[in-house]
């Protein structure tokens, strides 16, 4: 089970207690280390509509052979969950440019434009560049429907901090076989920001830990004093953050 005790304690930890992706890791640095991410808001009251035609655009797809594997999410969990998040991982940078060739060739983004853009009212598009030396994912994202995802908004300035931190922290949680899944990401467009997701299985295992991951960490160093500077130094990156649940919609994913 992929305990969602983990998000209590990470998130809340690394942030609260001081100041306040699906297919992403294997294990190794790689070139392949892009996600790209839309955020699509339908009119209001067509969301039906717009799923409708968003599955059959994607049988388009698949029947132009897609090379890629766009999956699906919706938030569950948020001040805002009248969008969807349509994602693919990973690629490279030239990925980008024969992707946008393939594209053009199959008339999808006309086929897009007649049958589905009708019912959006707005799009984000982003990338997202993965962190996977300091990443714990693993191989298959089998059995993981729900994935909770916590943004940071970086202060100017802060990126050697905040690469420090980052990896101190999750030298930490490897070291001590913390035994939950997490991955980082920057993200690449719009405000700059780091992710950091949570994989679940289930609500039940939201429940936090017996041993919170500040604990953990203390036991796990023998020094209070040290724990409680890595994490002031931590949350001093941040101006605040933004939590949200999504639940994977394979309905609206391709296989």
């Amino acid at each position: 089970m992929y305990k969602v005790n983990f998000v209590k304690t990470f998130n809340c930890l690394l942030v609260s207690t001081v100041l306040l992706f699906s297919t992403l890791v294997q294990g190794a640095e790689s070139k392949s280390n892009l996600a790209d991410v839309w955020k699509m808001v339908p009119n209001e009251g067509q969301s039906a509509q717009f799923e409708s035609a968003f599955k059959a655009h994607l049988k388009f797809r698949q029947k132009q052979k897609d090379p890629r594997s766009w999956q699906t999410y919706a938030p569950v969990i948020g001040k805002d969950i009248s969008f969807y998040i349509v994602r693919h991982c990973c690629l490279a940078w030239a990925d980008l440019d024969s992707y946008q060739q393939w594209s053009k060739e199959t008339g999808v983004l006309e086929h897009w434009n007649k049958n589905v853009a009708p019912y959006v009212r707005d799009y984000e598009h982003y990338l997202n560049e993965l962190d996977f030396a300091n990443s714990n994912w693993p191989e298959s994202n089998k059995g993981m429907q729900y994935f909770a995802v916590t943004q940071y908004r970086v202060k100017m300035g802060k990126g050697a901090s905040i690469a420090e931190g980052k990896k101190t922290l999750s030298s930490y949680a490897k070291a001590m076989k913390w035994p939950y899944y997490w991955s980082w990401s920057d993200q690449i467009g719009g405000k700059d920001g780091l992710s950091l997701v949570i994989p679940y299985s289930n609500y039940a295992d939201m429940a936090p830990p017996e041993e919170s991951f500040y604990q953990a960490i203390v036991k796990h160093l023998k020094d209070e004093d040290k724990t409680k500077a890595t994490f002031k130094q931590w949350s001093g990156n941040f101006k605040s953050t933004d939590y949200t649940i999504y639940r994977i919609r394979p309905d609206l994913s391709m296989k």
